[in-house]
C-alpha cells in the first residue's frame, strides 16, 4: 500500500464518481479502477459498493476513509518537520562546556539567544571534563563546546573565540602575601603548593615570570575543587579572572597578576564539516556575534 492509494481512494470517497474522480486526479478512469482494485485485494475487504447506476462506500471503506485521513495528515506533517529540520529551523544541539563557561555568562547569553530566533530547536548542555571535550565534538558525542583556550583540537574541530579574559590569583584568606598591600610578584609565591585547574596554561606562564618550576601542584579537575581546596588552605591557584567578579566564596583572597596580563579565552568548538542544518545555524549566528 503506498500513499497514492489513499489518495486515490479518497477521491472517490468524496465524489463517488469513477470518472470525476479520475479527472480530478489527472488519471484514466481504468487506472484508478486497477487502483482500487489493488487496494481493495491488498486489505482483504470491499471498500465500495458498485452498480451501474452509482458508487457507495461499504462499512468498511467508511472506517478506511478516516484511517486514510489520518495517515496522510501524519505523513504530511512528517514531510512538514523534516523539511523544516533541514532549513535549521527544527532539531536539537548537544553543548558541552566547562564551568568558566557558565560563570562567565558568555554560554548563557549567545544560547539564548539563539534560541530567542529558533524555538523550534532545543538546547541539551551539560558540564563535561575540558580534555575530553575537543574530541567529544569530533567524534559527535556531542555537537559543539565551549571551552577555555589554547587547547590542542583535533584536524576536524575549529573554534571561535567568543570571550577574553585573563588569569587571576586565589589564596587562602589566612595566607600571609593576603595582608600585604603592594601586588602579590610571581617570585613570591615560589614553594607554595599549586592546585592546578583544568587549563594549566596560566599557571604555567606564573611560574616562568616568577622563575620557578612547579615542583609542588597537583591536579584538581574542576574550578568547584580548585576553589574547595584553596579555601581550605591546601595551596593557591591561578584561575580564571572572570571568578574575581562572579564567584565571591568564604575562605579565598582573589588578586590580579602584576604585570601583562596572562591572556585566557573562551573558545566555541564546532565540527569543521558539520551536516546538521540546526548546528551550522548556531554556529553562523556565533560568528556574527564576534
Amino acid at each position: 500500500m503506498e500513499l497514492r492509494h489513499l489518495r486515490y481512494f479518497l477521491e472517490l470517497a468524496k465524489t463517488l464518481h469513477y470518472g470525476v474522480a479520475a479527472e480530478n486526479l489527472n488519471i484514466s478512469t481504468p487506472t484508478l479502477s486497477v487502483q482500487i482494485n489493488q487496494l481493495e485485494e491488498e486489505l482483504g475487504a470491499p471498500l465500495f459498493y458498485r452498480t451501474q447506476r452509482k458508487v457507495e462506500l461499504t462499512q468498511i471503506g467508511e472506517i478506511f476513509q478516516q484511517e486514510a485521513r489520518e495517515t496522510l495528515q501524519h505523513a504530511e506533517q512528517a514531510k512538514s518537520r523534516v523539511r523544516s529540520a533541514a532549513r535549521g529551523e527544527r532539531g536539537y544541539i548537544r553543548v558541552g562546556y566547562v564551568a568558566s563557561a557558565l560563570l562567565s555568562g558568555i554560554l548563557t547569553r549567545l544560547l539564548t539567544s539563539f534560541s530567542a530566533g529558533a524555538p523550534d530547536i532545543s538546547i541539551n548542555a551539560r558540564e563535561s571534563v575540558m580534555d575530553t571535550l575537543a574530541t567529544q565534538v569530533s567524534e559527535r558525542t556531542i555537537d559543539v563546546a565551549f571551552v577555555r583556550g589554547p587547547v590542542p583540537l583535533p584536524a576536524d574541530v575549529g573554534y571561535i573565540e567568543v570571550e577574553q579574559d585573563h588569569f587571576a590569583l586565589a589564596l587562602p584568606d589566612n595566607h600571609p602575601l593576603v595582608a600585604q598591600e603592594q601586588p602579590i610578584e610571581p617570585a613570591q609565591l615560589k614553594g607554595e603548593t599549586f592546585i592546578l585547574p583544568e587549563q594549566v596554561s596560566g599557571t604555567v606562564t606564573f611560574a616562568q615570570r616568577g622563575g620557578f618550576i612547579l615542583s609542588r601542584s597537583w591536579s584538581a579537575g574542576s574550578l568547584n575543587e580548585v576553589l574547595a581546596n584553596v579555601a581550605l588552605g591546601n595551596g593557591v591557584a591561578v584561575i580564571p579572572a572572570i571568578l574575581v567578579t562572579q564567584l565571591k566564596l568564604t575562605g579565598i583572597t582573589y588578586r590580579e597578576i602584576p604585570g601583562a596580563v596572562i591572556p585566557s579565552s573562551i573558545w566555541f568548538l564546532y565540527r569543521k564539516r558539520e551536516r546538521t542544518p540546526a548546528v551550522n545555524k548556531l554556529v553562523r549566528m556565533i560568528e556574527r556575534s564576534t
